[in-house]
């Protein structure tokens, strides 16, 4: 019997990290299933669904956590099949000038509207004309079918001229 696992990593980066974790999960006789990385201010950080058999868990977990080499932080979640509601996916992109709070007022709104957010990614960017920072998002979301969609594009409108910030909401083609 096959177990699926969350894994959450962080460690100082360097070459060949990713080709030694999935040494350690391939010699578990692990499936690396769906991941997604990124080098943060020289960190590797990194959340990653891996299958493993039943009886490989536990050395597997312990390998990851004593190996020396790979130095990473590993928090470990057995992950669940809960089951799905109709939802509808759709995508959020933001740009505006780089302020205090912006993520937690979008999500906070997004929370009252029971939205669940899927990915989020963020960047400070330099304005092409003028230099300026800019703060740049990249928001995908989940809405329960009972939400209607022209409710999140009017918080989202309030949102944008309190903030001044731009914030456009699509279907996501994914």
């Amino acid at each position: 019997m096959k177990k699926s696992i969350v894994i959450s990593v962080l460690g100082n980066d360097s070459p060949g990290l990713v080709k030694s974790l999935s040494h350690l999960i391939v010699a578990h006789q692990g499936d690396w299933v769906e991941s997604q990385m990124a080098n943060l201010a020289g960190k590797f950080a990194g959340i990653l669904r891996v299958d493993l058999p039943a009886d490989q868990l536990k050395a597997f977990q312990a390998a990851l956590q004593n190996d020396q080499s790979l130095g990473l932080s590993a928090i470990f979640e057995e992950s669940g099949s809960n089951p799905i509601e109709e939802q509808t996916e759709l995508e959020i992109a933001l740009v505006g000038q780089d302020q205090l709070g912006i993520i937690h007022r979008i999500s906070s709104a997004l929370s009252l509207m029971n939205a669940s957010v899927d990915k989020l990614h963020t960047e400070i960017i330099e304005a092409a004309m003028t230099g300026e920072t800019l703060f740049k998002a990249d928001i995908k979301i989940h809405i329960p079918s009972g939400v209607k969609e022209n409710d999140i594009q009017e918080v989202l409108e309030e949102l944008a001229n309190e903030l001044i910030v731009d914030i456009q909401l699509v279907h996501s083609d994914t």
